[in-house]
């Protein structure tokens, strides 16, 4: 049997500890991309079957109630939820992350004028290790900011 007492280089650490939380990118894209598209039915991608989700609107626990909430996105002619910086904490089969998001939903009312509220967002997320991957067990969504922008993009009274 052989062992190697040799230190283990930056570049080994680096892709160990990278792992995951190139996997929690791309879990909070994906989010992003079911929201966007309204395929809501791909929610057991990203979340675990008892998973909450904590909005301004209440809390919702269990994929049926997460989808239902978000049927309300309908309303928009489309979204564009634009993830940005985001930090996260990995403890073995469990995580936690701050994700921020700008949203966009754009509308047209019936002069057919088209405006785009703008939320600045930020996730507060919990995660979990599950056989099939990464899922959120817990997203709070915290607005920071709602603008109304028409559509020269100036924001609206």
């Amino acid at each position: 049997m052989s062992v190697s007492l040799a230190p283990r280089t930056h570049t080994d650490h680096a892709r160990t500890v990278a792992e995951p939380t190139d996997a929690l990118r791309m879990l909070v894209r994906r989010y992003a991309e079911i929201v966007d598209t309204r395929t809501f039915d791909a929610f057991d991608e990203v979340f675990t079957d008892e998973a909450e989700l904590e909005t301004g609107n209440g809390r919702r626990v269990g994929l049926d109630e997460i989808r239902a909430a978000m049927q309300g996105l309908h309303r928009y002619e489309a979204t564009d939820h634009r993830v940005g910086a985001s930090t996260f904490t990995v403890d073995g089969e469990r995580a936690t992350g701050t994700v921020e998001c700008e949203a966009h939903h754009w509308s047209t009312n019936g002069s057919g004028h088209r405006t785009d509220r703008v939320m600045t967002i930020t996730y507060h997320d919990r995660y979990e290790q599950t056989p099939a991957g990464w899922r959120l067990t817990h997203r709070r969504l915290d607005i920071h900011r709602i603008d109304e922008v028409d559509a020269d993009g100036l924001r609206t009274p």
